[in-house]
């Protein structure tokens, strides 16, 4: 085509060999675009159904490193491998025995016998003929109760108990605080249950503002706490500079 056009004097050969590289250019993007939209999930059974030949499912590849858990008395490092851990299996979706099966192939040979050990002594305590399989989380705590230093399990737990906002604590550090030790404790509540305890923590004025709010999160409970806050600050803030102002204008004894 260019060859031809090029003889009959028609057209620049440059222009048309750049026209032909973006067209290939083009069609190579819309190839690679169609490829990927086969791969992404669909919403209708009839849709996905005629991509399932030879289409291979859409998914983000994460890499996690998780090292080995010796079995160190150190909270510390308990906290840090159980997290590595919980974000492992928020990408790959394991049953609570995949999850502790798992774990223990992450931990030194005394930790499975360990656990071993501490299951068939929770039998036999047990009264009742059906005993419970163990979840994720009662693994997870027990973990924490064999491997932090003596103490500090229970008295993490109670720091959550008993948690309250600081006098010089500013909302936003004291909400790290509260999502810390709820996940460092893995509290599975409900979200009310968490707004109500949230709130319960917070500076008696914040409470005050924010209690006959309709709030449906823990995020909107965290903004609204945020706002009262900065009116709280900014009304001091004028009452302190008015009484400066009438301070220099009052007449001296």
């Amino acid at each position: 085509m260019a060859n031809e056009k090029k003889d009959e004097g028609v057209g620049d050969p440059i222009k048309i060999l750049l026209e032909e590289a973006l067209e290939r250019q083009r069609n190579a993007m819309m190839d690679n675009f169609a490829q990927i939209l086969q791969r992404l999930p669909r919403s209708d059974a009839s849709a996905s159904n005629s991509f399932s030949g030879n289409a291979t499912p859409f998914k983000v590849q994460v890499n996690f490193e998780i090292p080995i858990f010796k079995g160190q008395i150190d909270a510390g490092v308990v906290d840090k491998w159980l997290n590595l851990l919980e974000g492992y299996f928020s990408v790959h979706e394991f049953s609570s025995r995949e999850k502790i099966v798992f774990a223990l192939l992450k931990a030194a040979l005394h930790v499975k016998d360990w656990w071993e050990t501490y299951c068939k002594q929770k039998d036999e305590n047990t009264d009742s003929l059906f005993s419970a399989a163990p979840t994720w989380n009662s693994f997870r705590d027990a973990i924490k109760e064999q491997y932090y230093p003596v103490g500090t399990y229970e008295d993490e737990y109670i720091k959550w108990t008993t948690l309250r906002q600081g006098r010089d604590q500013d909302v936003s550090e004291f909400t790290n605080l509260f999502h810390t030790l709820r996940t460092k404790f893995g509290i599975k509540d409900t979200e009310q249950h968490l707004i109500l305890k949230y709130r319960g923590c917070l500076h008696k004025y914040i409470q005050e503002e924010i209690e006959f709010l309709n709030i449906s999160s823990l995020g909107t409970a965290y903004r609204y706490a945020v706002k009262v806050e900065q009116k709280f600050k900014q009304k001091k803030r004028d009452f302190g500079s008015a009484n400066l102002k009438q301070g220099k204008g009052a007449p001296k004894p």
